[in-house]
């Protein structure tokens, strides 16, 4: 198979999920021997148009000034 980016040699990797997520921890990926691009289920997937629910966004609430604790006299 060849890259898609420089169109050099894609070699199958075992790549560790440090984000330990749900899945596999253990994931097989090609990585151009060259580029070193990275492609993978979940890239391809969400290369291909995946779209993943969108949370609306929280805003943020406003708080009171903060007063000093303690302040210093000179």
């Amino acid at each position: 198979m060849n890259c898609t980016r420089c169109s050099g040699l894609m070699v199958v990797d075992n790549c560790l999920d440090i984000k330990g997520g749900p899945g596999e921890l253990w994931i097989k990926a090609l990585r151009c021997v060259m580029c070193g691009n990275l492609v993978d289920p979940t890239i391809n997937r969400h290369r291909s148009g995946f779209k993943a629910e969108v949370l609306p966004f929280r805003k943020r609430l406003r708080r009171a000034p903060r007063t000093p604790v303690a302040r210093l006299s000179a």
